[in-house]
């Protein structure tokens, strides 16, 4: 293990990033809170709002990153961010709040994380050396994540005590620590615009050079592979288990906090004690840590085995994505690194708007155990995959 040799400027950055995406939280579980009180429907459109853009307009974010700097679009979609939020604060006041005018936000807000999440993934690398960008990384998910663990039920409190339009201006006050926190810091390296980058060309471009850059392909299968088998078992399948096993709604709850908590506990180690030098162990152990838990969700017929379950299924993924990620931006060339994390988030979200209603159906036919077994399975290929790719396992950071 080595200290993590940063700046101010980053440390002040991930503190930040705790209120901003606390703000974002807690302002989405208050937009999905009342489209449910105009109906289901309406609440599952404004889900698929929040995560249609970045699948549609990722690699144009991408590429606009690569030409004007991860801070510059960072600065121009907070400010996005503020005037949305501030939008939704004053129509509230005005009116009541609408189907149209919820879903019209919830567009608005994808639209601008579609821009932003490519240039926010890429950030840490500014200020870092190569060898310490895994700690960094694991620093700001670590951030990220405690404020997405406490949004909803800070979120659930607000939207009470304060309600929508009230959550909003909240948001607000986060976005505009951040602006601050932005226009203040200046990270140590500095960024090489490509001027090519936002032309269809060098959209095309980006994503050839991924396909034919050694190491970046299994990656982004890797990726591809735990987030569909992963991300929707657990958000869907949990809650089918509970209801298909007669466990209560808090033991539902419960039992998905556990993979937060693994997460959580994973992520804090990794952002104290380093990421590995060699990654490519780490990366194949995770889906088989993923596959354990899953395993034991599947079988589980006491809620207890299946809160181990899903905190084994959280560790194997920040086992998994700690050094997965770092590995990534690091093959990455550095004209094309923001093209790079837009075709990683892409490869993340666009199997989830696929299996998620698979895993409705299959389950309502063979019913909530198989489904989740056979989530593990596919899940194992993953490891597969790193363990025949020779690029993966020749990677070292060098500390």
């Amino acid at each position: 293990m080595t200290a993590l040799r940063t700046s101010r400027g980053f440390n002040a950055w991930v503190a930040a990033t705790v209120g901003s995406e606390l703000g974002s939280g807690i302002l989405a579980f208050a937009l999905t809170w009342t489209a449910s009180g105009i109906g289901p429907q309406v609440a599952s459109a404004v889900l698929t709002l929040t995560v249609a853009p970045s699948v549609a307009l990722g690699l144009l974010g991408g590429a606009v990153a690569d030409r004007f700097g991860p801070r510059q679009v960072m600065i121009a979609g907070t400010l996005g961010m503020i005037l949305i939020s501030a939008g939704i604060g004053v129509s509230v006041v005005l009116w009541t709040p609408s189907a149209i005018l919820l879903l019209v936000a919830a567009a608005l807000i994808g639209t601008v994380a579609a821009f932003q999440r490519p240039a926010v993934g890429v950030f840490p690398r500014l200020f870092v050396s190569d060898a310490d960008l895994g700690t960094a990384m694991a620093r700001v998910g670590m951030a990220s994540q405690f404020a997405r663990t406490i949004a909803p039920p800070a979120g659930g409190l607000l939207v009470g005590m304060i309600a929508l339009s009230g959550v909003a201006f909240v948001d607000v006050v986060g976005g505009v620590v951040m602006l601050v926190t932005l226009l203040l810091i200046r990270p140590p390296r500095a960024h090489a615009p490509a001027r090519e980058a936002m032309t269809l060309r060098g959209i095309v471009t980006g994503v050839m050079a991924a396909r034919h850059t050694s190491g970046v392909p299994g990656l982004l299968a890797c990726v591809a592979i735990v987030a569909g088998a992963v991300i929707p078992a657990v958000l869907l399948g949990i809650p089918l288990a509970a209801r298909e096993r007669g466990w209560s709604a808090s033991d539902a709850g419960l039992i998905e906090a556990g993979w937060i908590a693994g997460g959580l506990a994973c992520g804090a180690w990794f952002a104290w004690r380093g990421t590995a030098v060699r990654a490519w162990r780490p990366m194949a152990l995770g889906p088989l840590i993923v596959a354990v838990g899953l395993g034991m969700l599947a079988i589980a017929t006491d809620w207890v085995v299946a809160l181990i379950g899903t905190t084994l299924i959280g560790v194997g993924v920040v086992v998994f994505t700690a050094h997965v990620f770092p590995t990534y931006l690091l093959l990455a060339p550095s004209a094309m690194v923001s093209r790079f994390q837009a075709l990683l988030i892409l490869v993340q979200q666009a199997p989830q708007l696929i299996v998620s209603p698979l895993i409705g159906l299959f389950v309502a036919m063979i019913g909530a155990g198989p489904v989740l077994a056979v989530s593990g399975l596919v899940a194992t290929l993953a490891t597969l995959i790193v363990v025949t790719d020779r690029t993966l396992r020749t990677f070292t950071t060098n500390r």
